[in-house]
């Protein structure tokens, strides 16, 4: 294995396990970072470190979008009560994913729970004779972490950065196959109310207006969340601002040309609203959806134009800096993009 390799393999774990520690709140390093603040009208942002949620106060009671974790959930609870005095009646989900979507359980007293119908079975385990070995993806160096080859990952084998408890769904100690296949979702609370194309939410004379974005790589449960009395529309994860994507780009589950059509989507639904907020990055408009679009765009050029000049990935990693965006966050992942566009050009060849 060339050094180059060892490099993705090992930077893709850090950030998978920075991003899982982070968002379950289990890194005890530093206080979370957390604020709210007033979008338009009744509309708000919550941030907790590089998370962000919407929500929306009416007189009878609040829509809120992702939970982020249950730590957060607890203080943003307690905020909720202090300044508004209302509770939250709906919570809405953006997508499955343990970093925006755990946590719920801390407003089931209130609550109801709305995501599209994809999400129950991204929430379900997987057969039971799922192997470790037949992992891919995202969790496959997780299930690596057996390391005395038993055919699960002990408590023991598995580094503190490891949300642990998010993937044991049994609580037994010991992670199956299927639990790290499935993700460290345990802490999500499934929808009671789930939809198949759109869904209106009406509260105390506010509309919460939720869409699915379609087929795409990075889920096929993501939803456009939209406040349009207030003019707010909330993207996650397949849109971010001013922040270069993920590591890998999830380019080992295909649907690239999806994605870009769920971007070019989401630019044609903002034209009519004022402030785009999303999942990680600052709040924005229309205008930094296009420009996460033209960063897809000038990256899929160059990797295209380094495969047609018969370069290594190597060799495209090294050449291809995409230095104008030296001022986005994460620009520390540019080789992972390209290796990502590299696999989306070329996988299907």
């Amino acid at each position: 294995m060339g050094s180059s390799t060892t490099t993705r393999i090992l930077v893709g774990m850090v950030a998978v396990l920075v991003v899982a520690s982070e968002a379950l709140g289990q890194s005890p390093a530093a206080a979370p970072r957390r604020s709210i603040e007033l979008i338009s009208g009744g509309v708000y942002t919550a941030t907790n470190n590089n998370h962000r949620t919407v929500f929306v106060v009416t007189p009878e009671g609040i829509i809120l979008g992702d939970p982020i974790n249950a730590d957060f959930s607890r203080w943003l609870k307690a905020e909720l009560a202090t300044r508004f005095k209302v509770p939250v009646e709906y919570v809405v989900y953006s997508h499955h994913h343990w970093d925006h979507a755990s946590g719920g359980d801390v407003f089931a007293d209130t609550a109801r729970f709305v995501g599209h119908a994809n999400m129950l079975s991204h929430l379900a385990l997987p057969p039971a004779s799922t192997t470790l070995s037949q992992i891919v993806g995202e969790f496959a160096e997780v299930a690596k972490l057996d390391a005395n080859r038993n055919g699960v990952v002990e408590r023991a084998e598995a580094p503190a950065t490891v949300p642990f408890d998010a993937y044991d769904a049994n609580r037994d100690g010991r992670l199956s196959g299927a639990e790290v296949m499935r993700g460290p979702v345990s802490f999500v609370r499934p929808p009671d109310i789930t939809y198949k194309d759109t869904h209106q939410i009406r509260l105390g004379g506010k509309r919460v207006e939720v869409s699915w974005v379609g087929e795409m790589n990075h889920s096929l449960d993501s939803s456009y969340i939209a406040f349009p009395d207030d003019g707010v529309l909330f993207l996650v994860d397949f849109v971010s601002f001013r922040r270069l994507p993920n590591r890998e780009m999830d380019y080992e589950l295909g649907r690239f040309e999806q994605w870009m059509t769920a971007i070019r989507n989401a630019e044609k639904l903002a034209a009519g609203f004022r402030h785009v907020a999303t999942g990680h990055g600052p709040v924005g408009t229309v205008k930094d959806i296009t420009a996460w679009r033209v960063y897809f765009e000038k990256l899929r050029t160059a990797v295209a134009a380094g495969i047609a000049r018969k370069q290594t990935l190597e060799q495209m990693q090294r050449d291809i800096t995409m230095a104008e965006y030296s001022h986005w966050d994460g620009f520390d992942w540019v080789p992972l993009n390209v290796l990502g566009m590299y696999h989306f050009l070329t996988d299907s060849k």
